[in-house]
């Protein structure tokens, strides 16, 4: 029999395959924007919050507006704000952004489909739902989709998948870690090399000229004074000691907008996520730099160019001091381009992760928003939901290895390329 993530065989009249995928996209889609509007209604905070802040930008200035985001994050979220105020409906700014994040989640589904493969499009259908309304109350799936679709156009159109992981890049710094990786193959790392500083120059240029030097750095030194987020893996101890025994630790809303634990051995922790952090870089940079010694061409290296990204951004998903639920959407487009690209085992072993990574996603849905106030105040469920909590980023640290272990036994898989000149595949 065939599953959801298996092609069966043609059946006369039967439903085209692209026909009921694109059915499942826009009823899972609907009812993800009813769940918005309705239950899942508390994700909606953030979309609130940017147009408060752009509301106040004639005061403070781009220097003082969204400071946490870098400033093509802000020109991205300002953009449709100064639409809707040249024809006076800055009130309907948050239905614009989610029908412009519907179109880009939309967008990607087609780029699935036209690559046809139908595992990996079911599997994009079936991720929105499993992290909830959440997917379109951030403006996280903007990066998510372009590091998928970087992937996606590494072979045929590696400049342009250069500039697409640094507009990432732009977006979220995050995305910064995939960089490496597509560089690796020897016979277009020029061209992404060149592309991806031509597009970095340009962002840098922008980002100087619209906010100053100093906006570039504020996102990296808000993070660096943030403490222990809820629901970040390094957390994990002093929420389990919390929901045990309340009284021994705090959760309390930071100046950095988010919610922090802190007591007992919190220090201790925020110091072990900065040695693990250490040491993933130091993991990463052996595997970036065997990749490219031995990967000859993105068709033949494309396994490990697909597992050096996701274990790249999984281990700063981890590593760091704060896991907001929005995080999934960095992994989850990876996954389902990968899914696109691989085939036989390789696509067999990452639809495995891509499952594990689905369970994940729901976990956190669970917890977000449905079980969130557990973890701000204490009840008699809050065991529970840490307890969910706690399984969920035990499944994203297993997937984390996972990924780092895949990717060096597909770069080992590849024969060390001949000195001198590799041929250049057709583009």
């Amino acid at each position: 029999m065939s599953g959801p993530f298996e092609s069966g065989p043609v059946v006369p009249g039967a439903v085209p395959d692209r026909v009921r995928l694109w059915a499942w996209w826009g009823l899972t889609r609907l009812v993800l924007v009813v769940l918005l509007l309705t239950a899942e209604s508390g994700s909606i905070t953030d979309l609130n919050y940017y147009r408060a802040s752009l509301d106040d930008l004639g005061a403070e200035g781009v220097g003082g507006t969204l400071a946490e985001y870098p400033v093509p994050a802000f020109l991205a979220l300002a953009a449709p704000y100064a639409l809707m105020a040249a024809i006076g409906a800055t009130g309907e700014y948050r239905l614009l952004l989610i029908v412009l994040l519907l179109l880009l989640d939309a967008a990607f589904h087609r780029a699935l489909l036209r690559r046809g493969s139908v595992p990996a499009a079911w599997m994009w259908v079936a991720a929105a739902p499993a992290l909830g309304a959440v997917t379109y109350a951030r403006f996280d799936l903007l990066p998510g989709v372009l590091v998928g679709l970087a992937l996606l156009r590494l072979v045929d159109a590696p400049r342009r998948a250069a500039v697409l992981a640094v507009l990432a890049t732009g977006l979220k710094y995050s995305p910064a870690l995939m960089l490496p990786a597509l560089a690796a193959p020897a016979a277009t790392r020029l061209r992404v090399v060149v592309g991806g500083a031509v597009a970095g120059i340009g962002l840098v240029a922008v980002s100087i000229a619209v906010g100053g030097w100093d906006r570039i750095v504020s996102p990296l030194s808000y993070q660096g004074d943030r403490g222990l987020q809820v629901e970040s893996v390094a957390a994990t101890p002093a929420m389990v000691r919390w929901a045990l025994a309340p009284d021994g630790h705090r959760v309390f809303f930071a100046p950095s907008l988010a919610w922090e634990v802190d007591g007992p051995g919190t220090d201790a922790l925020i110091v072990v996520s900065t040695v693990v952090t250490v040491l993933l870089v130091v993991v990463l940079g052996g595997l970036w730099l065997l990749a490219w010694l031995r990967l000859p061409d993105p068709r033949t290296g494309l396994p490990a160019v697909v597992w050096l990204t996701l274990g790249a951004i999984a281990a700063f998903v981890v590593s760091g001091k704060v896991l907001s639920p929005q995080y999934l959407l960095w992994l989850l487009p990876a996954a389902c381009a990968g899914l696109a690209l691989l085939e036989g085992r390789d696509r067999q072993r990452l639809l495995r992760w891509s499952t594990v990574l689905l369970v994940a996603t729901a976990l956190t849905h669970v917890v977000f928003p449905h079980g969130y106030l557990e973890l701000l105040d204490h009840s008699g469920w809050s065991i529970v939901v840490v307890a969910v909590l706690a399984v969920r980023n035990v499944l994203l640290v297993g997937l984390c290895a996972w990924a780092l272990v895949a990717a060096l036994q597909a770069v080992r898989r590849v024969p060390r390329r001949p000195r001198g000149r590799v041929a250049s595949p057709a583009s």
